[in-house]
């Protein structure tokens, strides 16, 4: 694998993606989510043939690898979500000065994007058509794991783009496993414009120390939710239940639960009966293990260790401790968060308040589910990445987080004075 020749030829076809019209990309997205519909048996047996050569994955990993019609369904909405999206490089910011003088601000593509990324085949699709619709070439590296699943989906990409006379070189997926090449990669950023590693941190800190470009990071979660003293307790459990168990695997479940402790004897029984029902392990707090212990004496109640506060689980695994008030679930997301998504449960407004002010994620829920943190929930479309960094952009990344902006200065012979 020629690593600077895929490099190379991202950049010189950027230009050609980034003046399409909407019209245009557009259209090569319908012939992506048609190809994808009229070929799923193709992907699903790509699918198999990863997932038999791979019988040991972790089974967070496993999880996110698997496809099947209702997933690859919903990977096709979200292509026509994109494409009803408004264009991201239309200009509506103009203004005339008094002289005359013309200022336009423009929207413009980032370029060249790659993205590093683990198992999931839908993040192809997700990464590939959100820079396909902003104007950016997308060079991907996917894991080693779903290597089959990801060339088949790249074939079909690749496809449509020739189909519209646009170079197949605007989408390219890196083939061979070697971590090498990521590192490598890393160092060209004569070509690549911006890079968004999806994994864990490793993954990350490597990027975070050798990255010579721009770089967002996100993909590690610690979700919390917070029980006040006062809440609405019909919808209690099934928040808990949604956040924890819709999808464990990815970044926005459920870690840690911080419960009031002035709810302690009420909610406790009912959490835990609750999630031990629906075969969740829970690690409790010391100090309430023997409690829990005779609210239920199933396997599933294990003591926790200090390591398990600030864990992600992404698995059927929460953890649960009590809190003297909301300013100590506060320092305690402070010090264990990883900035992704953390929420409070109350019917105490100024409690709410308090909260959403002083949780600095990236996305914080009042009485709802963590699982919304998601650019499609958010009407997004899709997202490349949910980004915890403080600095924008925040939180999921769609279309115009992954565009720029040029100043366009319009004068009829104009000089300063």
């Amino acid at each position: 694998m020629n690593l600077i020749s895929i490099c190379k030829s991202a950049r010189e076809c950027s230009k050609e993606i980034g003046s399409l019209s909407n019209l245009k990309r557009n259209q090569i997205l319908k012939d992506i989510s048609e190809n994808l519909n009229s070929q799923e048996s193709l992907i699903l047996r790509a699918n198999k043939k990863d997932l038999a050569n791979n019988t040991r994955l972790p089974i967070e990993i496993r999880e996110r690898l698997i496809l099947n019609p209702k997933k690859l369904r919903n990977i096709i909405t979200s292509i026509n979500n994109i494409r009803k999206l408004n264009d991201p490089l239309l200009s509506n910011e103009e203004f005339t000065r008094n002289d005359g003088l013309v200022i336009k601000k423009q929207p413009v593509p980032i370029g060249v994007i790659a993205a590093i990324y683990e198992s999931r085949p839908n993040v192809t699709i997700d990464i590939a058509c959100l820079s396909i619709k902003s104007g950016n070439v997308a060079i991907l590296r996917g894991g080693k794991e779903s290597l089959n699943t990801n060339l088949s989906l790249t074939k079909i990409i690749k496809e449509a783009l020739k189909k519209n006379n646009v170079s197949s070189n605007c989408i390219q997926y890196l083939k061979d496993p070697n971590r090498k090449y990521i590192n490598e990669m890393l160092g060209m950023n004569e070509y690549i414009d911006l890079v968004i590693p999806r994994g864990g941190k490793e993954l990350v800190n490597n990027v975070s120390r050798n990255a010579k470009m721009r770089a967002i990071f996100g993909g590690i979660g610690v979700s919390h939710l917070f029980i006040d003293e006062k809440i609405d307790e019909d919808s209690l459990l099934p928040i808990l239940e949604n956040a924890k168990t819709q999808a464990p695997s990815v970044c926005n479940a459920l870690d840690t639960i911080l419960l009031h402790e002035k709810q302690q004897n009420k909610l406790l029984p009912i959490i835990i009966n609750h999630f031990i029902g629906l075969g969740i392990e829970i690690r409790i707090q010391p100090k309430l293990f023997q409690k829990a212990k005779k609210i239920n004496p199933s396997k599933l109640i294990k003591k926790a260790s200090e390591k398990d506060w600030g864990q992600e689980y992404l698995n059927l695994i929460v953890s649960l401790k009590t809190v003297p008030s909301i300013e100590s679930a506060i320092k305690h997301i402070d010090r264990h968060s990883y900035g992704h998504t953390d929420g409070i449960i109350s019917n105490i407004i100024k409690n709410q308040k308090i909260f959403t002010e002083k949780v600095n994620s990236s996305a914080v829920t009042v009485n709802a589910s963590t699982r919304f943190n998601d650019g499609g929930e958010l009407g997004l479309g899709a997202e490349i990445a949910v980004s915890t960094t403080k600095v924008s952009p925040r939180g999921p990344l769609g279309l115009n987080e992954i565009t720029s902006y040029k100043w366009i200065i319009v004068g009829k012979g104009h000089i300063r004075s």
